[in-house]
């Protein structure tokens, strides 16, 4: 229980606001609704799960992080969040749940549905359902009442079901007061920092070194697959003039978003902002005509194999690219996460399907390829030595940290090692874990260990890289701090251990399930994961 507490000590405020936002968001708006292709990627109990429905899962998450994140979501980011994976996991955990939903015979009636549906804030006008907003936003969402009901209907089976696995979860007084202590205990410490700039001066490769280790690490000097493509752009900013939104439309846009056209608190008149309403409307819908316009090219591209004819007889420019590596794609291809996987399984000559970016649709042509290679060490000399400098010094930090602290452990002093080295004890004075180590960094295996420490093991299991030194802590001593606060929090605190208990019990159930379900061949995967 400590563990799961000292995990969820810090900053979970927005950790329960964030999960709370992607549970609504993929419940209401994911996967469960639309058409179903034939090509499987799981079946569970003889149902199939869907690659149409893992791709607009994907793309809903892609989404919702761009609405939070906004130009903060690099695709750094976004390969860091592993969204294809959250995308599967989320489908196989609703099927999951829906099977077990209906060996419970967990069940949801039409009654249910509608007053769901009645009450969701987003369909109501001055505190009541308005049927136009209802009809209108699943039309902007391309959905059928038949589906939003569906979704709705297995939304609320699975929150049932949920219900179920988490009534039985309880917090006690104590599990509140060890969070208490835990978010108001400090800690200080006593360290060492070992720098590979120090051990880089004494490090003399030689040819043959430099040759060894290019070929030890051919990944890290890999220069990766070069393609050029000629490419058609359906962007919505060229269809947005031909659009016309009459003024029921910009009043009623107006009245959904009225929020958004605020000035000194006071909701600005329609009058102020129609223009950018209408400009904001035609944009919207030059992207639908955009999308039209590039399916309709790509069906006849596809037939006629020629991508140049048909630009010249609809006069549209094709574009032409140098080569670029697929990993570093042309600006205009940065949004699309899926670039550098369908670019590299096109053959020459092939066009892509549509694929849809910030901006509007494109259509891709494969002209040139280069394969991946790796460079001469002559070419690449210095950089080879750099990283091998680099990786030397960095071994050999590592080792002197590891060594000094085995004689630490054998019961040598911490000043005296330090003094024979050099090196300076320092002192982080009194501070909460959680965060950055003060004189040291951020460091989550560093931050897990402050945990593990007292005064009777005042070093840790390891040495840890912290902002790119290796660091050496004693456990100095520690503030448990006072409880005048614990009774004023204990109902805040008890409410989120139980949130966070009864997360952690029915993520807990679904991955039992599942492995019960495998284990007896009720689930399968019919693709690779990689291949998705």
């Amino acid at each position: 229980m400590l563990n799961l507490m000292r995990k969820h000590a810090r900053n979970w405020l927005m950790k329960i606001i964030l999960g709370i936002i992607i549970v609504v968001f993929i419940f209401y708006f994911g996967s469960m609704g639309g058409r179903q292709r034939a090509e499987r990627i799981a079946v569970i109990d003889g149902k199939p799960i869907v690659y149409v429905d893992f791709q607009r899962e994907h793309q809903n998450l892609i989404e919702l992080y761009r609405q939070r994140l906004g130009q903060g979501l690099t695709e750094e980011i976004l390969k860091s969040l592993n969204l294809k994976q959250q995308a599967l996991d989320n489908l196989i955990n609703q099927a999951v749940v829906l099977e077990k939903a209906e060996e419970l015979n967990v069940q949801v009636t039409d009654q249910d549905v509608k007053a769901a549906i009645l009450s969701y804030p987003a369909f109501q006008r001055n505190g009541a359902f308005n049927e136009r907003i209802y009809d209108q936003t699943l039309r902007t969402n391309k959905m059928t009442a038949e589906e939003f009901e569906e979704i709705q209907r297995k939304m609320l089976i699975t929150l049932k079901v949920e219900n179920l696995i988490q009534d039985a979860v309880k917090v006690s007084d104590q599990e509140a007061y060890d969070l208490y202590r835990i978010q108001n205990e400090k800690i200080a410490l006593d360290f060492i920092q070992l720098s590979p700039k120090t051990f880089a001066a004494g490090i003399k490769p030689s040819p043959a070194d430099l040759e060894a280790f290019l070929k030890a690490h051919e990944g890290q000097f890999r220069v990766p697959e070069q393609a050029q493509i000629k490419y058609l752009a359906f962007l919505g900013r060229d269809y947005a003039s031909a659009v016309k939104v009459s003024d029921a439309e910009a009043a009623d846009y107006y009245e959904r978003h009225k929020d958004q056209w605020t000035k000194d608190k006071k909701a600005q008149p329609l009058t102020e902002v129609k223009a950018g309403i209408v400009a904001e409307l035609s944009l919207i819908n030059g992207m639908y005509a955009a999308s039209d316009e590039a399916r309709k090219a790509h069906d006849t591209i596809y037939q006629e194999e020629n991508l140049d004819a048909y630009a010249a007889q609809k006069k549209l420019t094709v574009h032409t690219t140098g080569l670029f590596r697929l990993s570093e794609p042309p600006p205009e291809f940065r949004s699309i996460a899926d670039f550098a996987k369908i670019v590299p399984q096109l053959e020459k000559n092939e066009i892509s399907r549509v694929l849809p970016g910030e901006k509007g649709y494109y259509i891709v042509k494969i002209v040139a390829r280069k394969t991946p290679y790796v460079p001469a060490l002559k070419e690449i000399e210095a950089e080879v030595e750099k990283k091998y400098r680099e990786t030397e010094a960095d071994s050999l930090a590592k080792k002197e940290a590891e060594a000094l602290l085995a004689r630490l452990k054998k019961g040598e002093g911490l000043e005296g090692v330090a003094r024979e080295k050099g090196l300076k004890v320092a002192e982080t004075g009194l501070f909460q874990p959680g965060g950055a180590v003060p004189g040291l960094g951020a460091s989550v295996g560093l931050t897990e260990a402050l945990y593990q420490i007292s005064e009777k093991k005042p070093y840790p299991d390891q040495v840890y890289p912290v902002d790119g030194n290796y660091a050496i802590i004693r456990f100095k001593g520690r503030d448990k701090g006072d409880d005048k606060g614990f009774a004023s929090q204990k109902d805040a605190i008890a409410k989120y251990l139980l949130q966070a208990k009864r997360g952690e019990t029915f993520r807990s159930w679904i991955e039992g399930s599942k492995a019960a379900l495998l284990k007896e061949g009720r689930l399968k995967f019919t693709r690779d994961f990689k291949d998705l």
